[in-house]
């Protein structure tokens, strides 16, 4: 799709509602030093921070390498993104209304985030499915394995919002599509399901194994990996790409570990889920884990 203009309006609305240190320190450990914060400019190497972001100007200013510019204009750089997608996405936080210049243009881009909040909505529903399937009697050597294997409390498996997926071929495919009406092809986008190859149906693409939910920095549930409860390989299975999930650009725990990453300026990456989760546990909370695969340019 190509992007729409924006309009004016929208354009100023997402000016004015941008914390601008808020933003910044997602991608930059900042200091209060004054009325200013500091730290260690994205845009070049340095060991002492020359990176200025001053809230009462909305602005930041390397004093290192001359980068500056607003909020907008720093998501741009670090993200390679354009103008407009930066827009799209700020006014999305910020839940503000999108304008664009042409009507055609707004219908197809409400369409695009139309699917994406459905696609959010179908997530959460099956992490709720799975949740209350590791609480039933088949979910019962699941459970085992976390409390005995893993050593983790049930509170530790409620915050993680750690399930079972059941045995059966169709039994996620039945509840969304069949109980819940939602429709085959989103359940199917969210990497939920597979269309067998025969062209008959679908299958649940998670089968008699542990279920742990991969959450946006957001908190919002994107995809799930998963750790076979028998001899299955591959012993660990994750979502596929979606629309909601790119498994080299996430990592695991970042939702929950993002502000004590701040706090202490340091971030600890592990390999695998139970290893975040067990850290977690043990109060070590500056903790995120690369999916199992090698640590990429995005995670860092």
């Amino acid at each position: 799709m190509d992007t729409p203009r924006l309009h004016p309006d929208t354009i100023e609305e997402v000016k004015q509602r941008i914390d601008i240190v808020d933003l910044i320190s997602e991608r930059v450990v900042l200091k209060k030093r004054g009325r200013e914060y500091v730290g260690l400019c994205p845009f070049h190497e340095e060991k002492s921070p020359s990176f200025t972001v001053s809230p009462a100007k909305q602005m930041y200013y390397c004093f290192g390498c001359g980068a500056g510019g607003n909020g907008i204009k720093f998501f741009m750089e670090v993200g390679k993104q354009s103008f407009s997608e930066v827009v799209f996405d700020l006014a999305r936080r910020y839940q503000i209304p999108i304008k664009t210049l042409a009507v055609e243009q707004r219908q197809e881009l409400e369409q695009k985030l139309s699917l994406k909040e459905q696609l959010y909505e179908i997530m959460a529903v099956a992490v709720s499915f799975y949740q209350h399937a590791l609480s039933q009697p088949q979910g019962e050597k699941a459970l085992d394995y976390l409390k005995v294997q893993r050593q983790l409390t049930p509170e530790t498996i409620a915050n993680f919002q750690l399930g079972y997926s059941p045995q059966g071929w169709e039994t996620l495919y039945r509840y969304l599509v069949e109980q819940k009406r939602y429709p085959v092809a989103l359940v199917e986008q969210a990497g939920l399901i597979k269309a067998r190859q025969n062209g008959s149906g679908y299958y649940d693409q998670f089968r008699d194994r542990l279920m742990i939910p991969i959450f946006d920095s957001q908190g919002r549930a994107i995809a799930f990996g998963s750790r076979t409860l028998g001899n299955e390989q591959p012993k660990y299975l994750n979502s596929p790409d979606t629309p909601l999930f790119e498994k080299g650009k996430t990592l695991f725990a970042l939702d929950r570990a993002k502000q004590a990453i701040i706090q202490q300026d340091l971030a600890i990456v592990v390999e695998g889920y139970f290893d975040a989760i067990a850290l977690h546990a043990a109060g070590i909370t500056n903790v995120v884990a690369c999916l199992g695969t090698a640590l990429s340019q995005e995670q860092i």
